[in-house]
């Protein structure tokens, strides 16, 4: 396995001891990128391995170098992390109380279709967006969470 490629692999492992020993042979090695334009602090974040996040930065690791595929930065990645892990950013949860709440049935859909698991989910003040939609008085948007009519 060349260098690169045992890298990004212990990155992956979250084997802190061999990412920095292989470091230590070339710092350089930090901003590496695999054929998806992809660094070790990309695969560091994606895979929620803060302490090897934490080293490539101390050895020099670009925060804002983009991947090829997307376009996207290690903070992006990271996102995508959380947001597989069930995580969701607290303005997604504000804008859709507030669309629950202004009766904007199409940007409630819209989040809806984006991010399923928001059914479940509560607002920022633990309020289930459930409750709200019944509350709402709207049928649309109370339909659009799998709740029966409104009496």
């Amino acid at each position: 396995m060349s260098t690169s490629a045992d890298l990004i692999a212990a990155v992956k492992e979250g084997d802190l001891e061999r990412v920095k020993g292989i470091l230590e042979t070339d710092d350089r090695l930090a901003n590496l990128r695999d054929e998806s334009g992809a660094t070790p602090l990309h695969y560091a974040a994606l895979h929620g391995h803060r302490q090897i996040v934490e080293l490539l930065l101390k050895q020099g690791a670009d925060i804002n170098s983009t991947d090829i595929q997307f376009g996207a930065t290690p903070a992006g990645w990271a996102i995508e992390y959380l947001r597989e892990m069930g995580g969701h950013l607290a303005i997604e949860l504000d804008d859709l109380a507030y669309a629950i709440r202004a009766g904007d049935t199409r940007w409630v859909s819209r989040f809806l279709a984006r991010f399923p698991a928001l059914r479940d989910a509560r607002d920022t003040e633990g309020t289930p967006f459930q409750k709200l939609a019944r509350e709402s008085g709207n049928r649309e948007i109370t339909a659009l969470f799998g709740l029966e009519d409104i009496p």
